[in-house]
């Protein structure tokens, strides 16, 4: 304490010192003591001052005799942390074990840090691979802090692919209370690989009102369990009622929506996924989604040739759009179209994709180029330059490769590419 205020409570005692003094002074008060055949006999105002330094000297003495225990603990405290920051310290430089000892130390003899120093010994015994004192020490901090050594042997239990004991017990914590931000994001974990990750969604979108945390870790989080939401799904009914839950941020998102359409080809939703692939190229064009949007199954009513045809006037030299192109042409037996797109693919970097759909098509015709095509897909992956494909000379190859104008929303022409 500074010595202001007891420089004040000094003076304060006196003040009322003075005026209790002047009341007795006033007052012609006379205190009897009797003990057996003594007599003691004293003014009023000597007895209250006689009393308060008998008083005074109980306190002093006390206070000295506390003083030795109050230096041992003081003393203990400090130790405990000098402990605690040496084992911190120990276990950031790669040495466990030392850190399991120093940090269990701290942890037995410390009042305030037991809980972080018992987290951190967990954490030392484990990279120790000292298994009986791990679990000591979760069960010393199961006593102190319930919550925290659920959250801690949850987590460790995810580790180990333990996901129903890490649910049960975060199902326990949260019967009792609130879950906090890491509770919710590890019980979510534990629900996506149970399958359930429909039910973790909505305590992810509730985490981001809560303060310091990571947007951007929620959002790919999010984005994570949406895409194993859709891929969950077992029936047809089921994934379209989770994709039309899903908030609209979500369904423009690209893996979203190439996850939403792999789950509708395998349940035979495939217009449903067609047109939620067309409507987000729509407002927003994505190479990943233009390719989806051509490994579709086809259906009755596919329409999707000509909207995409109507997409390459401005998009000639997307490589997934030709691609597209070249395998909606081949599902609708135009074999001479097909071959052009594929070989405009090839020449704006398709890749190896275009090179084997081109020897499927081949392949189909009986045309003995189909072994050129697979050799190329496979040359093209080692990064090796690829055969000349017969049959397409100079000009053809210019024409594959030649890109048509680009204008902005301006109305002037971009520069190609490099």
């Amino acid at each position: 304490m500074k010595l202001l205020p007891w420089l004040i409570l000094g003076l304060l005692l006196a003040l009322l010192g003075g005026f209790g003094w002047q009341l007795l002074r006033e007052q012609d008060g006379l205190l009897v003591l009797q003990w057996g055949d003594k007599v003691i006999s004293m003014r009023a105002e000597v007895a209250a001052l006689f009393w308060l330094a008998i008083t005074a000297m109980a306190l002093v003495l006390l206070a000295l005799i506390r003083l030795p225990f109050r230096a041992v603990r003081r003393y203990s405290r400090r130790l405990a942390r000098e402990r605690l920051g040496n084992g911190l310290l120990a276990l950031q430089q790669g040495r466990p074990e030392r850190a399991e000892h120093l940090l269990s130390l701290a942890a037995r003899r410390s009042i305030i840090d037991r809980v972080p120093a018992l987290l951190h010994a967990i954490a030392a015994a484990k990279s120790a691979g000292l298994v009986e004192r791990l679990r000591t020490h979760r069960i010393a901090l199961a006593k102190l802090d319930p919550m925290t050594a659920a959250l801690e042997q949850s987590s460790a239990w995810l580790e180990e692919g333990r996901t129903l004991e890490a649910l049960a017990s975060l199902d326990t914590v949260a019967a009792r209370t609130t879950l906090p931000p890491a509770g919710v994001l590890l019980r979510a974990e534990a629900l996506a690989r149970q399958g359930r990750a429909d039910e973790a969604l909505p305590t992810i979108a509730r985490l981001r009102s809560e303060r310091g945390t990571d947007a951007a870790v929620l959002s790919a989080l999010e984005t994570r369990l949406a895409e194993t939401s859709l891929a969950d799904a077992q029936e047809a009914g089921t994934l379209l009622i989770r994709w039309k839950g899903l908030p609209p941020s979500l369904r423009a998102q690209s893996t979203v929506l190439t996850a939403f359409a792999a789950r509708a080809s395998s349940l035979h939703v495939e217009a449903q996924a067609a047109q939620a692939l067309a409507d987000a190229l729509d407002a927003q064009w994505d190479e990943s989604v233009a390719l989806a949007l051509g490994e579709l199954p086809g259906f009755a009513g596919d329409e999707r040739l000509a909207r995409a045809e109507a997409w390459l006037v401005a998009r000639s030299t997307s490589p997934a759009l030709l691609l597209t192109l070249a395998r909606l042409c081949m599902r609708k037996d135009l074999p001479a179209k097909a071959e052009a797109f594929f070989h405009r693919a090839i020449a704006q970097g398709a890749g190896g994709a275009a090179w084997e759909g081109l020897g499927d098509l081949m392949a189909s015709l009986n045309d003995s180029r189909a072994a050129v095509a697979y050799a190329n897909a496979l040359r093209v992956v080692r990064a090796e330059m690829p055969l000349s494909f017969p049959g397409r000379g100079i000009r053809e190859r210019i024409g594959d490769a030649a890109a048509g104008e680009e204008r902005d929303e301006f109305g002037h022409p971009r520069l190609p590419a490099p």
